[in-house]
Parts: C-alpha cells; sequence; structure tokens
C-alpha cells in the first residue's frame, strides 16, 4: 500500500487499519513481508565507484510498516515520558529537545 493511498483513505478504513495494526501487537506477530527490505547502493558524493565503502545502504521497507514502526515508537516514548524513564540530560531524539541544550547546558555549568 503506498502513503498516498493511505492518506486518502477514509475515517472508516483508517480504524480498520488501527484495529488490525492493535491485533498484530496484541497477538505479538508482524507480517513477514513486512520484515524484507529492499537495499539500494546510494553513491557517496565525490567518492570511487569501484570502493564498496563508496556507498550509503538505504533500505526500503513497506508503508504500512513503517507507519506501525512510528506507532510503536510514539507509545514507548509516551510511556517512558510518563513514567519519567528518560533522565532529564537525554535530549537527543526528543520533542521540543535536541543536542544543542546539552551544550548550552555544559557551558552554562562550566562558566
Amino acid at each position: 500500500m503506498h502513503y498516498q493511498t493511505l492518506k486518502h483513505l477514509p475515517q472508516s478504513a483508517l480504524l480498520t487499519l488501527l484495529h488490525i495494526i492493535n491485533k498484530l501487537w496484541s497477538s505479538e506477530s508482524f507480517p513477514s513481508t513486512w520484515q524484507q527490505a529492499v537495499v539500494l547502493p546510494i553513491p557517496k558524493i565525490d567518492k570511487d565507484k569501484s570502493d564498496p565503502s563508496s556507498y550509503r545502504p538505504i533500505a526500503l521497507t513497506s508503508c504500512l510498516c513503517k507507519v506501525v514502526e512510528r506507532m510503536i515508537n510514539g507509545r514507548l516514548i509516551w510511556y517512558l515520558e510518563k513514567n519519567k524513564l528518560i533522565t532529564n540530560m537525554q535530549s537527543g531524539f526528543r520533542k521540543q529537545r535536541n543536542t544543542i541544550d546539552n551544550l548550552i547546558l555544559c557551558v552554562w555549568k562550566l562558566s
């Protein structure tokens, strides 16, 4: 299923999809096709194309798989934040925070 298809699904279809995803989650199963990826080697700029280390591998997975990954990530982050299981010093990969926050804290403590 393509992203544009997902984007234009009616509310009833989105609710059905959510029900299916929640069933997968509760049954602890993950479709085998979602575990497969097509890996594309993308050449690095100004590198020797005959050298295998001159390429970045990009893995293309199912759109539905990516949607589920984002949902799981959102649920995990919500749980970790709600239960204060992430230290306040952790800034990277958190909403409303970035690694600059830690640099500013370091400079502030040193001065």
